[in-house]
């Protein structure tokens, strides 16, 4: 018993090692990197990788320095954004070969399940989900932490029938149990998908086949699939179900968004607001999610005093850790839009500058037309003043355009002057 044990174990030694050669395979062969000895030297390393002046070669050169580096090894969001700048630049090469070697990098035990769990969730950023299957296999013993990680990474990249795939396969393969996270995601991805009756055959049998009872995220993936193909009848009855004997779950802000994204399909934005000022009482705190729903319903419907008057409200929110919600650039330009198209010019000008504040360009047809509308209105100091702020943050091959856009307004502005 003790030499199968044993035989056993070298086998699966063997596969693990020889997954690591295919990984690390892969490696561009990149210049050998400085030694840092001080923190002040990790420190100027992590800004240089932070400069987006740096050119790919050269910041996967000083992502390998930083490799021996406990402390660079956890720093998750400087691992992020080097797969994230790589990849935008085409280097899937150097994504290979940083993340390839920060495996050889590691500490014993080498590497943990949730270094792996990190390079599968990395690989599928830079779109490399071939790798992630390969990170996957490295995890011993196979777990439903690691298949959930690999269902996300294929339903991230729209894979969706490898995920089904992967889901059907892979748990009797490597005698994994999916759980409850590993079940959300199938569901997710099934109605991404445009599956729902699968999704909704795979909730109602999680108990029976698997063990495992639906919560409010399974709830939710399914009401969004009812939502998606406008079938209000089952959304509702669902959410019936929800806080009724059956299930006696509580909703959270993900049901709450869905439930007024539904009301502003229906065009009943302001009933969707008052399921703001609901989900405050009952202790559920609205997100970023939950005005972007209602303001966009309004807009819509063309009720834009209302929604830029939801938009003022948004710092007032109360939140855990104080108050306010900010509003991000999907904010802004769903009511500069709006407001542009409604003529209601002060306000979209408002809404502008604070979104220039935030160096966002905003899209350029809107801002013509408010600088259309401000010319018209006798503004045109607020006019010129627009188009310089837009030319501080319009960057790369937009600005040409831009440029030409504000030629136009320019002669229009010294006819004004002359």
């Amino acid at each position: 018993m003790a030499a199968a044990a044993a035989l056993c174990r070298s086998s699966s030694l063997l596969c693990r090692r020889r997954l690591l050669i295919r990984l690390l395979s892969t490696q561009t062969q990149l210049q050998a990197p400085p030694t840092l000895t001080t923190p002040a030297d990790l420190s100027r390393l992590k800004s240089s990788i932070r400069d987006a002046a740096t050119t790919p070669d050269a910041l996967a050169n000083l992502f390998l320095s930083g490799l021996p580096h406990p402390a660079f090894l956890g720093d998750r969001p400087l691992f992020a954004l080097t797969v994230h700048r790589l990849a935008s630049a085409g280097r899937r090469d150097l994504v290979a070969s940083i993340l390839s070697s920060s495996l050889t990098a590691l500490p014993s035990p080498h590497p943990s399940e949730g270094f792996l769990l990190r390079l599968i969730s990395l690989y599928s950023a830079a779109g490399m989900t071939d790798h992630s299957l390969t990170a996957f296999r490295l995890v011993k013993p196979p777990s439903d932490r690691a298949l959930s990680a690999l269902l996300s990474a294929y339903h991230d990249n729209r894979l969706y029938d490898r995920a089904v795939r992967a889901f059907n396969t892979l748990p009797a393969e490597l005698a994994i149990k999916p759980g409850l996270v590993s079940h959300n995601v199938l569901i997710k991805t099934l109605v991404a998908s445009g599956d729902v009756a699968a999704a909704r055959t795979v909730f109602d049998e999680m108990p029976d086949k698997a063990g495992v009872h639906p919560d409010i995220v399974s709830c939710n993936e399914i009401l969004r699939g009812y939502l998606n193909t406008g079938d209000h009848a089952a959304f509702d009855q669902l959410l019936e179900e929800i806080t009724g004997p059956k299930r006696r779950l509580k909703p959270n802000v993900g049901t709450y968004n869905l439930r007024m994204a539904l009301l502003c399909a229906k065009g009943r934005g302001f009933e969707a607001e008052e399921l703001l000022d609901a989900m405050v009482a009952k202790g559920v705190l609205p997100n970023r999610a939950s005005f972007n729903t209602v303001i966009k319903g309004l807009c819509n419907e063309g009720e834009v005093g209302a929604a830029m008057a939801l938009f003022r409200k948004m710092p007032e929110v109360p939140r855990q850790n104080g108050t306010g919600v900010s509003p991000n650039f999907e904010t802004y330009i769903m009511l500069l839009e709006a407001l542009v198209n409604k003529s209601v010019f002060d306000p979209a000008l408002e809404v502008c500058r604070e979104c220039l504040r935030n160096k966002w360009a905003p899209p350029f047809q809107a801002v013509k037309g408010l600088v259309h509308g401000l010319l018209k209105s006798r503004k045109a100091k607020q006019a010129k003043e627009l188009l310089m702020a837009m030319r501080k943050v319009v960057k790369g091959d937009a600005k040409e355009e831009w440029m030409k856009a504000e030629a136009q307004f320019q002669l229009v502005l010294a006819d004004k002057k002359a």
